[in-house]
């Protein structure tokens, strides 16, 4: 039945505003060090992706490591070796500018990871997490549907298994070996692309200050292989051109530099939208497991029972 266009906006208008999402702080901490796990070089500088919480936890003391799970050798326009190089160089440079301690590379195959053992990948994390002993990991959210690329869910995947069997002694009991005993991750924080479909519900938001912002749209463009293009900017002041408009902000700049200029709007736009629907200024949204969420009859009752001291 084909709904009439009048009555279509009044059901669309009579529909009760999105819930706003709980806002969650960074954890108190015990080792105050975070990975962030993600399969490419860029995956944290997203619109969608957690780099303001990472300058948070970094502003707050935290130490971080950026786990970079393949080569990202197919990314960019040059050779599957430049790329590799060029891209790990600027992952390098992007993280440094949130925060993060150091980079470490698996240097899996991009775009070719089915072929690897999964429990190949997810004993290098285990072992990681073992070593590394972080409070906090950041990563895709492991069990999202319609997710497109390849590596994200595998790399996903196995994050989501390993935060959970670093905890016991009888998985991978060699590591004892090296000295690395088994770690409960108490605090997981997951993102997804928004516009890969449905089957990411965030439960959260981590409000965001201007400075977190501006160093999340820096990192953006600081992957200058895959995201600077000098034809983007001057296509789009041409088509301003056109039609008798221009942008004062960029009549200075080269078109590489405009076009990393456009790109960090996109970036305020985003933070500021999920700021809009959640009541703050800027924000990221994320699915956010806490301490307790194995336990969420005992997750309930401490959010219901706890009180200050």
């Amino acid at each position: 039945m084909r709904v009439p266009v009048s009555a279509a906006v009044l059901l669309l208008t009579a529909l009760p505003a999105a819930a706003k999402l709980p806002i969650v702080d960074i954890p108190p901490g015990h080792t105050k060090t975070f990975l962030l796990i993600h399969p490419h070089h860029d995956d944290h500088s997203w619109e969608s992706g957690p780099a303001g919480l990472i300058t948070k936890l970094a502003d707050a003391g935290w130490t971080g490591y950026f786990v970079r799970v393949s080569n990202d050798e197919k990314d960019g326009p040059h050779g599957y070796p430049h790329n590799d190089m060029v891209n790990l160089f600027e992952a390098r440079e992007a993280t440094e500018n949130l925060g993060i301690a150091d980079v470490i590379s698996l240097n899996w195959r991009n775009d070719y990871m089915d072929p690897t053992p999964h429990n190949e990948i997810r004993g290098q994390i285990i072992l990681l997490i073992r070593k590394y002993r972080p409070d906090v990991v950041i990563s895709y959210f492991p069990w999202g549907h319609y997710e497109r690329n390849p590596d994200h869910r595998k790399v996903s995947k196995a994050v989501g298994e390993a935060v959970w069997l670093a905890g016991f002694a009888n998985v991978h009991p060699e590591h004892r070996r090296l000295g690395f005993q088994p770690h409960r991750v108490p605090y997981k924080f997951y993102t997804q692309r928004f516009d890969y479909g449905k089957g990411y519900e965030p439960n959260a938001v981590v409000e965001l200050n201007e400075s977190n912002v501006r160093r999340k749209a820096r990192s953006y463009w600081l992957h200058r292989n895959v995201r600077l293009r000098g034809a983007t900017g001057r296509r789009l002041r041409q088509l301003l051109k056109d039609q008798g408009l221009e942008i004062p902000a960029l009549a200075n700049l080269t078109d590489i530099e405009a076009h990393a200029r456009m790109q960090e709007w996109s970036m305020y736009d985003a933070a500021r939208k999920v700021g809009s629907e959640n009541g703050i200024e800027y924000g990221e949204m994320f699915s956010h497991l806490g301490e307790w969420h194995p336990w969420p009859g005992l997750d309930d009752y401490l959010q219901s029972n706890a009180v200050d001291q």
